[in-house]
């Protein structure tokens, strides 16, 4: 039986062009997201204070990591305003790693159906890791996890460390 909405949907696709129709078919409501800010675990002991440096490359990570899994149309991305002074205020006693599942809280709070962390080991100049997790909100379950070596610790590596992983979750996202 065909209901009165399927009718007026129908009728709407019918009155398009066939690729439109075609997309609007195949479009799925996207995943909601929320990115969280990346954070740095420096055991390199280098008598250079680098924080500053290291506060923009960490920033610019999460926001490029957001922005490119918006531009590809793999999740909306969640805009962190709402959260920001909840997050200040976490931030001030803990780590993200460490708060016992505030994430969730904020994902929830920030209407996000996900919630990406990501976290950069600095070894040393020459040696960094990078890791990056999804976690459902609704469960708590960690639902994509994955960490790589790279390179060098200057824009660069860090820009082709989170083009990296863009590349990856758009290949296969997890929901």
């Amino acid at each position: 039986m065909i209901v009165r909405r399927g009718l007026l949907g129908l009728a709407l696709l019918l009155s398009l062009p066939l690729s439109q129709a075609a997309s609007a078919l195949a479009e799925e409501p996207r995943r909601r997201l929320l990115v969280l800010d990346f954070e740095l675990i420096d055991t390199s002991n280098e008598p250079v204070d680098q924080s500053a440096a290291h506060a923009k490359r960490l920033a610019r990570a999460r926001d490029d990591i957001g922005a490119g899994l918006a531009a590809r149309r793999v999740y909306d991305v969640v805009d962190r305003a709402p959260i920001a002074a909840d997050l200040d205020a976490i931030l001030k006693q803990t780590y993200i790693r460490t708060c016992n599942g505030c994430e969730l809280s904020l994902a929830g709070k920030a209407g996000a159906d996900l919630v990406l962390t990501g976290v950069v080991n600095k070894v040393s100049t020459l040696i960094l890791s990078m890791g990056v997790s999804i976690a459902r909100v609704s469960t708590g379950e960690l639902i994509y996890h994955q960490g790589f070596d790279f390179r060098g610790d200057n824009d660069q590596s860090w820009a082709r460390a989170t083009k990296f992983f863009v590349d990856r979750i758009a290949r296969d996202p997890p929901n």
